[in-house]
């Protein structure tokens, strides 16, 4: 996917005088105080009518008070959630409404796939996942200036990009709880280390890194085995401090976000 790097000439490390060290970490952290870079209303998220990966720039427009608009296709099996089964998922994308979408967002978009999720803001259309969460992040103050901070996002970036597999691998060819639960142990541990003691991923400031985890957890392992994170006593918690921002929180309980298909409980055996 695209990448938006610093060029390299920028990327020569000088070190800083403490005080402008100390600075600089505040400045950090108070980013988000500046405002927001992104219309408060008026944008339209392009996908599924589903969690995927357009789920974590859906909470990322609610944790910072920004309205969207959801654009997705009529399923035309509206009974058939698109996470039901290893075929459910494949018989939406086989049908003519899907289809219809994905021309509609080519020649919006302007790629030869299908662009979603694709974010359209005042007229101008972002595509490609992994950009589209760090234009967004940037836009709001939800991506740190320092670049070593920078760095601990897109480690978790990528992490959770891994983690996802596990959901997507179960789904198509079937399993249990405990398969599941084999399949993301690793994952989870990882995560719970990296966390460490911290109440973020970067000590005391809430960011995109936060909110890719906590829609990995929320939105694909504990929608598909409930108790996923016994044993993570420090996952757990971090879990429950971000369902309880006061803005990620409102989103979760609103009919916007119940219109969205989730991923499906796994049986026991």
């Amino acid at each position: 996917e695209d990448e938006a790097w610093l060029p390299l000439a920028s990327l020569k490390s000088k070190k800083l005088p403490k005080a402008a060290a100390v600075a600089s970490q505040k400045k950090s952290k108070l980013a988000r105080s500046k405002g927001i870079g992104l219309p408060k209303q008026g944008m339209k998220l392009y996908y599924w009518p589903a969690t995927g990966k357009a789920h974590a720039i859906r909470l990322c427009l609610a944790e910072v008070g920004v309205e969207w608009e959801d654009v997705v296709f009529d399923k035309e099996n509206k009974d058939l959630p698109v996470y039901a089964s290893a075929t459910s998922l494949p018989t939406h994308a086989s049908t003519k409404s899907y289809t219809d979408f994905c021309a509609m967002c080519r020649e919006m978009g302007g790629n030869f796939t299908t662009n979603l999720p694709m974010l359209e803001v005042e007229g101008k259309f972002y595509t490609q996942s992994h950009a589209v969460y760090r234009f967004v992040a940037r836009k709001t103050g939800l991506y740190p200036k320092r670049i070593e901070d920078g760095y601990v996002v897109d480690n978790i970036l990528a992490h959770v990009e891994d983690a996802r597999k596990a959901s997507y691998d179960i789904l198509f060819a079937g399993g249990t709880a405990q398969d599941f639960l084999d399949k993301t142990s690793k994952h989870v541990a990882n995560l719970e280390r990296l966390l460490g003691d911290a109440d973020f991923f970067l000590p005391d400031v809430f960011t995109l890194a936060d909110i890719l985890v906590f829609d990995l957890l929320h939105n694909f392992y504990k929608a598909q085995v409930p108790t996923v994170l016994e044993g993570h006593p420090r996952l757990s918690a971090f879990y429950d401090r971000v369902a309880g921002r006061t803005n990620i929180a409102a989103y979760l309980a609103s009919e916007q976000c119940a219109r969205i298909d989730k991923f499906v409980q796994l049986p026991s055996e």
